[in-house]
């Protein structure tokens, strides 16, 4: 047999495989195309992912733009809420649903007013059904815009039994909000709306929050003179201070002392080294090394071990607590202050262990510690003054020299501001007070009230009423080391006095009497000549001091002015009200003076003579006497458990001097500025005339007194910001943002 070629055979295979890979060539094809779908999917899939990813994002920027665009809406028209209603006075001491609905009508053209015409409205601010709308408003170019209505409640259409108000406030409320019982006129709604993106799919946010249309003196001592805070002197609540002659010797705008100098000669060292540090280091003026401030703390030497309460600040308690704290356990005791032998060491125990809030933890449970929150003052402070006025003047380089204690501001506010405004400080004259309201109440009659009761003398029963006549010559002020005249007093004793008026001229001495209801003390207002205050002033022996010195008065050319004025002492006196007087033109201490002394009661809650309204409007001021001259507790004896005053709302006085063991819940508000040259100072003098709180030697410039001998005393001043003002001040407004009702949302 003839075989085939071998290349014959090659052609024949090669020839099969070709019809093989031809049969195949479609499988290929799926193939590859199967490829391209899945990588054309995938590709669409990452392109839609990512243009996904830019919306998110884009929307994400919108949303955030939009809502700090809200924000700023907020912020916006609160600050414009605040320089609105600084012009915007009342002397109603309560605002409710009667004067709030005009008060609110005068805040709303004030804004109104403050927002039209600006070069961001996109729309000028309009009033629509009852509600001020502002805006829109344009953030900035291309940036969000926002708009904003403010309306009192109650709202139209509004659901108070929404659950948005099962919370606090509107749960804490009495009673709490309800359809039945919805927010009244005092409430405002601010809601604030912006929007970012285009105008026809724009990106909205909105923001809710209740405001409270209200009226407070937001401060717990508010002085046109120099502040002296001496020892055994605590303040809760802020503290401002108008005086201005700071170049002057002596004229410390507020003058502290620490109250841990004096129980130790050791501890002294260590509080003037600290002084001292305090000087080259403090950056705020809070009286304590900062240890988050490396500035407070550079080339300290283990500053943190100096901080034994730690709390993040080196100050005069930490000195304390090292120097007392004998077994470390972060308590000082009455035995490690050895406060049985030492009557100051059980004074100053006192002080710190009941202040504040008596359902607090740690409150009077005998120990000094971490509890009690120590501070000298507990809020900020602010000055009229300048930094460098007072540096370079009165402070003499060294403001530590004068001003000691640690202060502890408020969150997100400075502990000393200087060369604060009018509007941060309010200025009061004595013509902002019209306490015709509680004159008209007091028309009892003290000579037909006081002749009654002398003629139920009992000679057999000593506390039975005393007759009358008998007269108490003394000196003023009354135990003082430095008197300035004598008075030659007629005596009321035991004698109970119902919405009584005292005459100008009476200038009495009231022992262990009982005043019901509104005390109204009578003086001569127009009183503006630069000698009244000196005119028939008397020497010890009685003689006159100034022979030959005349006045004029309404007019009338007088040689004594005792009987144009009211120089009164309240000696052991409880009262069930508030005390007021006139309010003269002038400042004349010495002719317009109240002193009370010994045990003096402020009894209002305990009142059985009062109702319930009455004990209200008493609470909210138990002393209402501008520009008088006012002392309170004792020049000699402050460590006799009798010599206790409380005293509530806001204390009102031309100058007031505090001494021996006072509280105060409320505000100290002064009316006189003392201005060298201008009577009654003479020369420049006006340190002299001082808000004086504890006790300071004469050499400070407090020439009624000196440092008592046995104890410093307890004086503690606590803010209220819940009580009401009195009827009759005329002061601004206030439409505060309750941060609590913050809601974003309600568009």
């Amino acid at each position: 047999m003839t075989s085939a070629p071998r290349d014959s055979c090659f052609h024949t295979k090669r020839r099969d495989l070709s019809r093989a890979f031809a049969h195949r060539r479609g499988v290929v094809a799926i193939l590859a195309m199967m490829f391209l779908v899945i990588f054309g999917s995938l590709a669409a899939a990452m392109a839609i992912i990512a243009q996904g990813n830019l919306a998110t994002a884009d929307t994400h920027l919108k949303v955030n733009r939009s809502l700090a665009a809200a924000e700023t809406g907020l912020h916006l028209v609160a600050a414009r809420l605040d320089a609105v209603t600084a012009s915007i006075k009342t002397r109603s001491g309560v605002i409710d649903d009667s004067n709030a609905p005009d008060l609110w009508l005068q805040v709303r053209e004030n804004l109104l007013a403050s927002f039209a015409h600006e070069s961001h409205n996109l729309q000028e601010p309009r009033i629509t059904t009852g509600a001020l709308w502002i805006g829109p408003i344009a953030v900035g170019p291309g940036a969000p815009r926002f708009t904003a209505s403010l309306q009192p409640h109650p709202l139209p259409g509004e659901n108070y039994n929404a659950a948005y108000y099962q919370r606090p406030p509107y749960s804490a409320m009495n009673p709490p909000v309800s359809a039945g019982c919805p927010l009244g006129p005092t409430w405002i709604r601010l809601r604030v709306t912006a929007a970012d993106g285009s105008a026809i799919n724009p990106i909205t946010r909105g923001i809710q929050i209740d405001l409270k249309l209200d009226k407070k003196i937001p401060y717990a001592i508010l002085a046109r003179s120099r502040v002296m805070i001496g020892r055994h002197v605590m303040v809760q609540g802020p503290i401002g201070s108008r005086f201005n002659e700071v170049n002057l010797p002596l004229g410390h705008p507020i003058q502290m002392v620490s109250d841990f100098s004096g129980l130790s000669s050791q501890l002294d060292d260590n509080l003037e080294l600290l002084a001292q540090s305090l000087h080259l280091r403090d950056a705020d003026g809070d009286n304590r090394l900062n240890l988050a401030n490396a500035a407070e703390t550079a080339d300290l030497e283990h500053p943190e071990q100096l901080d034994l309460n730690h709390d993040g600040h080196i100050d005069d308690y930490a000195f304390f607590l090292e120097h007392y704290d004998a077994n470390r356990d972060g308590q000082i005791s009455a035995t490690e202050l050895d406060a049985t032998h030492h009557v100051e060491a059980a004074q100053l125990l006192s002080l710190i262990d009941t202040m504040g809030d008596p359902a607090r933890p740690g409150y009077n449970d005998g120990v000094i510690d971490d509890l009690d929150r120590y501070a000298k003052v507990r809020g900020q402070i602010a000055l009229t003054a300048g930094y460098d006025d007072w540096n370079q003047g009165a402070a003499e380089g060294n403001i530590q020299n004068a001003y000691r204690g640690p202060v502890q501001p408020d969150y997100a506010k400075a502990p000393l501001t200087f060369d604060a405004s009018d509007p941060e400080i309010y200025d009061f004259m004595p013509a902002d007070f019209d306490i015709s309201s509680f004159r008209n109440v007091a028309t009892g009659n003290l000579d037909s009230q006081a002749t009654q009761q002398a003629a139920m003398n009992n000679p057999n029963d000593p506390a039975s009423p005393q007759p009358l006549g008998n007269c108490h010559f003394e000196s003023v002020p009354y135990g003082a080391a430095h008197p300035y005249d004598y008075y030659n007093r007629p005596v009321y004793e035991n004698m109970t006095f119902t919405n009584v008026r005292i005459p100008k001229g009476c200038n009495a001495l009231f022992r262990n009497c009982t005043f019901i209801g509104a005390t109204f003390v009578e003086t001569t207002t127009t009183n503006t000549d630069s000698n009244f205050n000196y005119v028939g002033m008397a020497q010890a022996d009685g003689s006159l001091k100034h022979p030959g010195l005349t006045a004029v008065v309404g007019g009338n050319t007088v040689s004594d002015t005792k009987s144009l004025s009211n120089n009164l002492r309240f000696d052991g006196c409880t009262f069930e009200g508030a005390v007021v007087t006139d309010a003269p033109q002038a400042y004349a201490h010495v002719r317009n003076k109240i002193a009370f002394t010994g045990r003096t009661r402020f009894n209002i809650d305990q009142s059985i003579h009062l109702t319930d309204s009455e004990k209200s409007l008493y609470r909210r001021s138990t002393l209402l006497m501008p520009h008088y001259s006012v002392e309170m507790g004792t020049f000699v004896a402050p460590s006799d458990p009798g010599e206790t005053v409380r005293l509530s709302g806001t204390i009102v006085a031309g100058v007031i001097d505090i001494r021996g063991q006072v509280h105060i819940d409320g505000t100290i508000l002064t009316t006189f500025e003392p201005v060298s040259g201008q009577s009654p100072v003479v020369g420049q003098t006006s340190p002299q005339f001082n808000t004086t709180l504890g006790y300071f030697p004469s050499s400070d410039g407090d020439l009624e007194a000196e440092l008592p001998g046995s104890g410093m005393g307890v004086i503690q001043i606590i803010y209220n910001p819940n009580l009401a003002l009195p009827d009759g001040i005329l002061s601004p407004i206030q439409l505060s943002l309750v941060t609590s009702t913050y809601f974003e949302g309600g568009m």
